[in-house]
């Protein structure tokens, strides 16, 4: 009776911008990442002017470029209705990766011939495994062709067998 006022506790919500686009919400932010690595790492290099133009100037404005693109998509994932993020894939994820690893872990130590068909067949788990006919195949044309176009081609001086 001393004059107390009940009050409520209600929590204050702060309005929620609706997500239209959810795979552009995820990739407009990526863009920009990069764009902003691209000016941060070329941020010493001399740019020059229009006239002349020096080596620092055109990695500046793919840089600037990107994060601009990215803050366009970003702002398009709130205006544009767009697909749903599909569930993350593991699988594919963990495969290839353990591929590329594997290949470059092995192709000094074993040879290219072996690397590539190592890096084939860890590839192969990442997703529908190929029957072991078309498997062995592409393992030996993929193979064949990183011979051919790398050590012969190119000249790289890349062991083919151990």
């Amino acid at each position: 009776m001393g004059g107390e006022v009940a009050t409520s506790q209600v929590p204050v919500r702060a309005p929620q911008v609706p997500v239209r686009a959810p795979q552009d919400l995820a990739a407009g932010p990526l863009i920009a990442a990069f764009g902003l690595a691209a000016l941060w790492l070329g941020r010493d290099w001399p740019t020059g002017t229009l006239a002349y133009v020096q080596s620092g100037f055109f990695p500046r404005m793919i840089g600037l470029l990107m994060v601009l693109a990215g803050a366009v998509v970003t702002g398009r994932s709130l205006l544009a209705h767009g697909a749903e993020l599909p569930a993350w894939g593991w699988r594919p994820l963990l495969g290839v990766t353990a591929a590329v690893l594997a290949f470059a872990g092995t192709v000094e130590l074993l040879g290219l011939v072996p690397a590539v068909l190592i890096l084939v067949g860890l590839g192969n788990l990442a997703g529908q495994p190929l029957r072991p006919v078309p498997l062995a195949f592409l393992g030996g044309t993929l193979a064949a062709g990183c011979v051919a176009l790398f050590v012969w081609g190119l000249g790289l001086p890349l062991r083919v067998w151990p």
